[in-house]
Protein backbone atom coordinates (compact mmCIF):
# COMPACT_ATOMS: atom_id res chain seq x y z
CA UNK A 1 0.00 0.00 0.00
CA UNK A 2 0.96 3.79 -0.73
CA UNK A 3 2.13 5.90 2.14
CA UNK A 4 -1.01 8.08 2.64
CA UNK A 5 1.47 11.30 2.70
CA UNK A 6 2.10 10.41 -0.78
CA UNK A 7 -1.24 10.14 -1.90
CA UNK A 8 -2.18 13.00 0.40
CA UNK A 9 0.49 15.81 -2.21
CA UNK A 10 -0.95 13.55 -5.36
CA UNK A 11 -4.39 15.01 -4.23
CA UNK A 12 -2.93 18.42 -3.96
CA UNK A 13 -1.36 18.17 -7.35
CA UNK A 14 -4.60 17.03 -8.83
CA UNK A 15 -6.39 20.11 -6.77
CA UNK A 16 -3.35 21.91 -8.27
CA UNK A 17 -4.22 20.93 -11.54
CA UNK A 18 -8.45 21.29 -11.45
CA UNK A 19 -8.12 24.73 -10.28
CA UNK A 20 -5.49 25.61 -13.00
CA UNK A 21 -7.21 23.69 -15.67
CA UNK A 22 -10.53 25.59 -14.45
CA UNK A 23 -8.82 29.38 -14.71
CA UNK A 24 -7.55 28.60 -18.14
CA UNK A 25 -10.72 27.26 -19.34
CA UNK A 26 -12.39 30.05 -17.67
CA UNK A 27 -10.42 32.57 -19.76
CA UNK A 28 -10.89 30.82 -22.90
CA UNK A 29 -14.40 31.35 -22.40
CA UNK A 30 -14.30 35.46 -21.70
CA UNK A 31 -11.95 35.63 -24.89
CA UNK A 32 -14.15 33.63 -27.19
CA UNK A 33 -17.16 36.09 -25.75
CA UNK A 34 -14.80 39.00 -26.40
CA UNK A 35 -14.72 37.74 -30.12
CA UNK A 36 -18.17 37.35 -29.67
CA UNK A 37 -19.03 33.61 -30.15
CA UNK A 38 -21.63 31.67 -27.60
CA UNK A 39 -19.66 29.51 -25.51
CA UNK A 40 -20.75 26.82 -23.30
CA UNK A 41 -19.38 25.43 -19.77
CA UNK A 42 -19.77 22.03 -20.55
CA UNK A 43 -18.35 22.16 -23.86
CA UNK A 44 -14.70 23.67 -22.62
CA UNK A 45 -12.85 20.41 -22.05
CA UNK A 46 -10.34 22.66 -20.07
CA UNK A 47 -13.10 23.00 -17.61
CA UNK A 48 -14.32 19.71 -17.57
CA UNK A 49 -10.71 18.79 -17.36
CA UNK A 50 -10.44 20.53 -14.08
CA UNK A 51 -13.67 19.34 -12.64
CA UNK A 52 -12.43 15.34 -13.39
CA UNK A 53 -9.36 16.71 -11.60
CA UNK A 54 -11.05 17.91 -8.33
CA UNK A 55 -13.70 14.67 -8.15
CA UNK A 56 -10.78 12.13 -8.82
CA UNK A 57 -9.01 14.10 -5.59
CA UNK A 58 -11.94 13.88 -3.72
CA UNK A 59 -12.31 10.01 -4.33
CA UNK A 60 -8.62 9.49 -3.21
CA UNK A 61 -9.18 11.57 -0.22
CA UNK A 62 -12.17 9.75 0.88
CA UNK A 63 -10.33 6.36 -0.36
CA UNK A 64 -7.50 7.29 1.88
CA UNK A 65 -9.30 7.95 4.64
CA UNK A 66 -11.84 5.06 4.84
CA UNK A 67 -8.81 3.20 4.58
CA UNK A 68 -7.10 4.38 7.03
CA UNK A 69 -9.63 4.82 9.35
CA UNK A 70 -9.14 8.56 9.50
CA UNK A 71 -13.58 9.03 9.89
CA UNK A 72 -15.24 7.02 12.56
CA UNK A 73 -16.58 3.90 11.69
CA UNK A 74 -20.45 5.66 11.99
CA UNK A 75 -19.90 7.79 8.58
CA UNK A 76 -19.04 4.69 6.77
CA UNK A 77 -22.28 4.80 5.98
CA UNK A 78 -22.62 8.41 4.24
CA UNK A 79 -18.96 8.14 2.83
CA UNK A 80 -18.96 4.57 0.85
CA UNK A 81 -21.88 5.79 -1.12
CA UNK A 82 -20.17 9.33 -1.79
CA UNK A 83 -17.20 7.54 -2.57
CA UNK A 84 -19.10 5.55 -4.90
CA UNK A 85 -21.35 8.39 -6.69
CA UNK A 86 -18.00 10.78 -6.67
CA UNK A 87 -16.05 8.22 -8.69
CA UNK A 88 -18.93 7.49 -11.16
CA UNK A 89 -19.26 11.05 -11.82
CA UNK A 90 -15.82 11.23 -12.52
CA UNK A 91 -16.07 8.32 -14.67
CA UNK A 92 -18.73 9.66 -16.76
CA UNK A 93 -16.90 12.95 -16.87
CA UNK A 94 -14.34 11.24 -18.27
CA UNK A 95 -15.13 10.01 -20.83
CA UNK A 96 -17.77 12.94 -22.10
CA UNK A 97 -13.49 14.82 -21.55
CA UNK A 98 -12.56 12.05 -24.60
CA UNK A 99 -15.89 12.34 -26.48
CA UNK A 100 -15.76 16.73 -26.30
CA UNK A 101 -11.81 16.13 -27.17
CA UNK A 102 -12.53 13.61 -31.01
CA UNK A 103 -15.72 15.93 -31.73
CA UNK A 104 -13.55 18.93 -31.09
CA UNK A 105 -10.56 17.24 -33.46
CA UNK A 106 -13.32 16.14 -36.14
CA UNK A 107 -14.77 19.65 -36.01
CA UNK A 108 -11.53 21.30 -36.76
CA UNK A 109 -10.79 18.80 -39.40
CA UNK A 110 -13.94 19.07 -41.36
CA UNK A 111 -13.80 22.57 -40.83
CA UNK A 112 -10.50 23.04 -42.40
CA UNK A 113 -10.37 23.55 -46.55
CA UNK A 114 -8.87 20.83 -48.25
CA UNK A 115 -4.80 21.40 -48.63
CA UNK A 116 -5.11 21.92 -52.13
CA UNK A 117 -2.35 24.15 -54.04
CA UNK A 118 -3.82 27.44 -54.56
CA UNK A 119 -2.14 30.33 -56.30
CA UNK A 120 -1.75 33.28 -53.86
CA UNK A 121 -3.18 36.97 -54.24
CA UNK A 122 -0.09 38.26 -54.22
CA UNK A 123 0.50 36.15 -57.44
CA UNK A 124 -2.40 37.22 -59.40
CA UNK A 125 -1.55 40.58 -58.91
CA UNK A 126 2.03 40.22 -60.09
CA UNK A 127 0.64 38.49 -62.94
CA UNK A 128 -1.67 41.55 -63.76
CA UNK A 129 1.26 43.90 -63.53
CA UNK A 130 3.11 41.96 -66.24
CA UNK A 131 3.27 43.02 -70.16
CA UNK A 132 1.82 40.55 -72.36
CA UNK A 133 5.16 39.91 -73.49
CA UNK A 134 6.62 39.51 -69.98
CA UNK A 135 3.14 37.28 -69.39
CA UNK A 136 3.50 34.93 -72.03
CA UNK A 137 7.37 34.42 -71.07
CA UNK A 138 5.88 33.36 -67.61
CA UNK A 139 3.64 31.25 -69.04
CA UNK A 140 6.42 29.57 -71.33
CA UNK A 141 8.45 28.88 -67.97
CA UNK A 142 5.43 27.65 -66.16
CA UNK A 143 4.76 25.07 -68.64
CA UNK A 144 8.80 23.99 -68.99
CA UNK A 145 8.73 23.49 -65.52
CA UNK A 146 5.64 20.95 -65.39
CA UNK A 147 6.60 19.67 -68.42
CA UNK A 148 9.98 18.57 -66.48
CA UNK A 149 8.35 17.82 -63.43
CA UNK A 150 6.49 15.48 -65.33
CA UNK A 151 9.19 13.40 -67.36
CA UNK A 152 10.54 12.90 -63.30
CA UNK A 153 7.68 11.73 -62.46
CA UNK A 154 7.87 8.81 -65.15
CA UNK A 155 11.41 8.68 -64.53
CA UNK A 156 10.63 7.84 -60.96
CA UNK A 157 7.54 5.49 -61.73
CA UNK A 158 10.29 3.48 -64.80
CA UNK A 159 8.22 4.08 -67.73
CA UNK A 160 10.32 6.50 -69.40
Amino acid sequence: MFDPRLILLFCLVFIGLGIFNIIMGRRRMLQARAQGQTVIWYKQIAVLTGIEYILLSAAFLLSVSLSYGWLPPALNSLVIPSYLIILLISAVLAGYVIYQGIANARKQRSSRPAQTPQRTSSVRVEESLMTPEEHAEHVRKRRERRQKAAVARRRRAGKA
